[in-house]
């Protein structure tokens, strides 16, 4: 079987769990996950796992009931992990095609013994791919201080809003080896941040800024699984939410940290443009703390999105399938 390097998918969604008019972010960053996985699975030619999902702003939202394309490339690999580049298009009624949002997946080659195996080298033939080589490894110097700041928040909730989701993991959203698919997961955080971001300002929200998350370790069916959003920093009209995974055998007091996740929610009021919101004003030590740090968090965030990531080139909206005999 040809070895690939890009692969391309479409989805529709006809019904879904927001109130609004378009597709959820999890729900697309299911999408995105789910092309992504074929990509890496394909290029090294074993299972995979997601160890991370990239930062993704959302500049057009999706619609429902309105074919989507995603499309997903290699563009990095380490010893074990491949790098993919996605991006989700839907076509414009003039022609052409539309970029919704764009993301960074990475993923662990798992061999047969369930452990990381080596994956093959991706070179760069061309000076496009070396570009966007270079790229997808500079971005892992603002993922790991990113990562850093977030595991030095406090675990309490402090006096903002919050909220916690707990269920037992029961999907068939698995892997070929069982484990649940990152996808699954971020559609999770996606809803709790859209539950806390409501709860706060009592409106209808949807998600512009998603991703940034880093997968720790697996869920298995069966796993119980805490989901914990809290309110950490409101602009004029954005809610950041930061909202931790937890998962682990039902009887576990203190499970183990799955992923942690940062969505931003605007409200949006009707005529294309979000809402103001009333702002929340950090009252205790702790409450400054992590708003400060929630700041930090997104200076590095915008870091990368204001990057010229994708380097997408003349074709925007068209991908070479291309195709490596190995």
């Amino acid at each position: 079987m040809p070895r690939r390097s890009s692969v391309e998918l479409t989805f529709r969604e006809v019904t879904g769990t927001s109130r609004e008019s378009t597709v959820a972010a999890g729900v697309v960053v299911d999408w995105i996950d789910k092309t992504a996985y074929a990509c890496a699975a394909s290029w090294s030619r074993a299972q995979c796992v997601t160890a991370y999902v990239g930062n993704m702003h959302f500049t057009v939202p999706v619609p429902r009931e309105t074919p989507v394309t995603v499309q997903a490339r290699v563009v990095h690999t380490g010893r074990t992990s491949v790098h993919v580049q996605t991006r989700v298009l839907i076509q414009k009624e003039e022609g052409g095609w539309q970029t919704c949002t764009e993301c960074f997946m990475i993923y662990v080659a798992i061999g047969a013994d369930g452990e990381p195996m080596e994956v093959l080298p991706f070179e760069p033939k061309t000076e496009l791919q070396a570009r966007r080589d270079v790229d997808a490894a500079r971005r892992m110097d603002y993922r790991k201080q990113v990562e850093e700041t977030i595991q030095s928040l406090p675990e309490s909730f402090g006096s903002s809003e919050a909220l916690t989701l707990r269920f037992l993991v029961q999907t068939d959203e698995r892997y070929p080896d069982g484990r649940i698919r990152g996808g699954a997961v971020m559609k999770w955080i996606d809803q709790a941040a859209e539950i806390c971001a409501e709860r706060y300002c009592g409106y209808d929200v949807l998600t512009v800024l998603s991703g940034g998350v880093r997968f720790y370790r697996p869920i298995t069916i069966g796993d119980l699984v805490e989901v914990d959003a809290r309110l950490v920093l409101t602009g004029s009209k954005s809610m950041h939410v930061l909202v931790r995974v937890r998962a682990g055998d039902r009887w576990e007091r203190h499970p183990e940290v799955v992923a942690y996740g940062l969505p931003v929610m605007v409200s949006p009021d009707g005529t294309g443009a979000a809402r103001r919101i009333v702002r929340w004003e950090p009252i205790s030590e702790e409450d400054h703390e992590v708003a400060e740090k929630a700041r930090r968090i997104r200076d590095l965030r915008n870091a990368t999105l204001l990057t010229p990531s994708p380097y997408t080139g003349p074709n925007e909206g068209v991908v070479d399938m291309e195709t490596v005999g190995q």
